[in-house]
């Protein structure tokens, strides 16, 4: 698995696109962190939410800046940016559709998203932190595994199955975090293939496109999903 060639400039673009990025998250975080600090707590536990995301700051600018030198991944492609974050918003709002009518036939818990209006500050630094700690590092520690490893198996094949192997990671934390100590429903499985499925197309998009990309897909299906219909559900389901 070979470097790539890299010019000053483009690094100089990765690196502030992330920039951007880090300091929106961190933006959103310190600011509801000043009311809402309790709305982190199922996520960084004791640690202070601004200490969690500089820490997740820190991999991140690691992991990714260590992913783009060895040419496998891009923070922020120029020419293929905007195309790929208009993908990324439309195949967010199909994959959002059958989940609100699963909701709407089976109902998932009233508490499922952090209401409004901390929903608008919350889901925009969560969006980030999901794509760092359960994206952009595990690619980072399986690539180099599997380098290591495998050392004359095609790069794009092993570039695959770490992305197929990473995509496992949410959905098997959803399940053990929400369903560990009850039998587990159909919905249940379906929100586990779901996100697996969901996982396998973001990495898509950040293998074709960029890590902005990716978190555009995500950070729209937050918008349908978590502040949208998180807030809507609550009027027409819960009253």
């Amino acid at each position: 698995m070979t470097g790539s060639t890299e010019t000053p400039s483009n690094t100089r673009q990765q690196y502030l696109a992330l920039t951007i990025l880090s300091l929106g998250a961190a933006v959103c975080t310190g600011i509801l962190s000043l009311s809402h600090a309790t709305s982190f707590q199922p996520y960084f536990g004791s640690i202070p939410p601004l200490l969690a995301i500089a820490l997740i700051t820190t991999v991140g600018f690691v992991s990714l800046g260590f992913l783009h030198s060895r040419g496998w991944f891009e923070v922020c492609a120029r020419k293929k940016c905007l195309r790929g974050a208009a993908l990324g918003a439309a195949l967010a709002t199909l994959f959002v559709v059958p989940t609100i009518l699963v909701d709407l036939n089976h109902g998932f818990p009233r508490d499922l998203n952090v209401p409004a209006p901390q929903s608008l500050l919350f889901y925009p630094a969560m969006a980030y932190v999901v794509e760092i700690a359960l994206h952009a590092l595990p690619l980072l520690l399986l690539l180099v595994f599997l380098g290591w490893t495998f050392r004359k198996v095609n790069t794009n094949w092993l570039v695959w199955l770490g992305i197929v192997a990473a995509a496992f990671l949410e959905p098997i934390i959803q399940l053990r975090l929400g369903y560990s100590n009850k039998p587990v429903s159909w919905p249940e499985v379906y929100v586990a293939v779901h996100v697996f499925a969901f996982n396998l197309v973001e990495m898509y998009i950040f293998r074709r496109y960029d890590f902005v990309s990716m978190y555009s897909f995500r950070l729209v299906y937050y918008i349908h999903w978590h502040i949208l219909w998180g807030y809507l559900r609550l009027q027409w389901l819960f009253q």
